[in-house]
């Protein structure tokens, strides 16, 4: 796994497709459920399960939206490091691959939830198992 190429240039703000975005935003709103205080915490929750799970994910659909500054959801560049220690993104930028991950993973949280199976401490548990 390589890190990303010095000449590689990070994005300051990265988001989702709009169809995505939507589920995102269900996510959080979805107080009944209480899984999500807010929508960067799903969108964290996803990058993490795509990683868990391997994913070499796809680009973001268009059309895209912008969410996050990358300052405010990863603040400590957990993000960025995890990304860069267990992924080879090639010549993509760290935080463009984190984005691509969280298409995947907040459409897998939302397929979950709607089937009625979202469990955060399952999660967790799947999170961490070893293979």
């Amino acid at each position: 796994m390589s890190p990303t190429p010095s000449s590689a240039i990070e994005p300051t703000t990265i988001g989702l497709s709009e169809k995505t975005h939507a589920l995102l935003k269900r996510l959080a709103e979805d107080k009944r459920n209480g899984h999500f205080a807010e929508m960067a915490d799903a969108y964290r929750l996803g990058i993490g399960l795509a990683l868990a799970h391997g994913v070499i994910p796809d680009e973001v659909p268009t059309p895209r939206t912008t969410i996050f500054n990358v300052g405010t959801l990863d603040p400590g560049k957990q993000i960025h490091s995890a990304i860069r220690l267990l992924s080879d993104t090639g010549d993509i930028p760290i935080y463009r691959w984190a984005e691509r991950l969280a298409e995947w993973g907040v459409r897998e949280l939302a397929a979950r939830a709607e089937a009625g199976t979202l469990d955060l401490g399952e999660l967790l548990a799947e999170t961490t198992k070893e293979t």
